[in-house]
């Protein structure tokens, strides 16, 4: 029986040594009906040439490095539509090209989705630094605030937003939740408002601890106090950004909490920006 074909879509820009990893750890899965979707967002290093010469069978996409992660998804979101609109049976993976794949990663992953229809199916991400669960689904709440998380909380069964640094969705659900805001939401946030979208559409999604894999935490954006500058608390990369925060507040979160979400992240700012403001004085 042949095996079901499965898009696997990432994005580069000028890290061909991390991208062309990422290739070869697909290459080796032992599940090998795979197609990679690469979108070069205007790489100069040679990316997209390593990556062909591991798995000629890869298509690239081409950016002009602004398009970052959200226009990146929503560029291949645009070439399914176009594409693969008569596949809706094949398998998606949206994955970063910084994960360290297991061998058995994919082939477990379809197992899942065929298990669980109308799901999307998230892995487990671990620092590889050191050992935490780090990404992967939550569960919002927002009736009932308690004091910032120290550590990620996951929803293995029931959560309602999930990052897109390990998500399998199938071609026809793809499409049908829709495509990526690259202007509102460029970067931080644009998967979990795209995940947010695809629970009020009736997807369920789900984080299996099947589904473990690595990745280097500290280089994941602006995201660390004690690093941060007053450029990086307002660049696209920044998880602090607040135009970019209370976008994805906007275009996420039901109408019936909307009022006092936005209320609830104009306090937490107040806090939180007195942090950044004692950090930012010490530089």
């Amino acid at each position: 029986m042949e095996e079901r074909r499965i898009h696997v879509i990432t994005a580069s820009h000028n890290r061909r040594e991390i991208t062309l990893a990422f290739a070869q750890s697909l290459k080796a899965q032992t599940h090998q009906n795979i197609h990679l979707i690469l979108v070069d967002d205007g790489c100069t290093d040679g990316t997209a040439e390593a990556v062909l010469n591991c798995l000629p069978n890869t298509t690239v996409l081409q950016g002009d490095g602004n398009l970052w992660w959200g226009g990146s998804l929503h560029l291949a979101y645009k070439y399914l539509k176009h594409c693969l609109k008569n596949s809706p049976e094949d398998a998606v993976l949206i994955s970063n090209d910084d994960v360290v794949l297991p061998p058995d990663y994919i082939k477990t992953a379809m197992a899942l989705l065929q298990e669980h229809p109308g799901t999307l199916i998230s892995g487990c991400g671990y620092d590889a630094a050191t050992g935490k669960l780090v990404d992967g689904a939550y569960k919002r709440d927002f009736t009932h605030r308690e004091p910032e998380a120290v550590e990620y909380v996951p929803a293995f069964e029931d959560g309602d937003v999930c990052s897109s640094r390990s998500l399998f969705t199938t071609v026809g659900d793809f499409l049908k939740i829709g495509g990526f805001h690259p202007v509102l939401l460029p970067h931080y946030a644009s998967d979990y408002a795209w995940t947010a979208r695809a629970t009020r559409k009736g997807y369920k999604i789900k984080m299996c601890p099947e589904l473990s894999y690595q990745f280097d935490y500290s280089a994941t954006g602006d995201n660390f106090y004690d690093s941060l500058t007053a450029k990086k608390a307002f660049s696209r990369r920044s998880a602090a950004n607040p135009f970019y925060k209370f976008t994805y507040i906007l275009l996420s979160t039901p109408k019936e909490y909307l009022l006092s979400e936005l209320w609830w992240q104009i306090k937490r700012y107040g806090t939180k920006w007195r942090t950044i403001w004692e950090v930012l004085k010490r530089k």
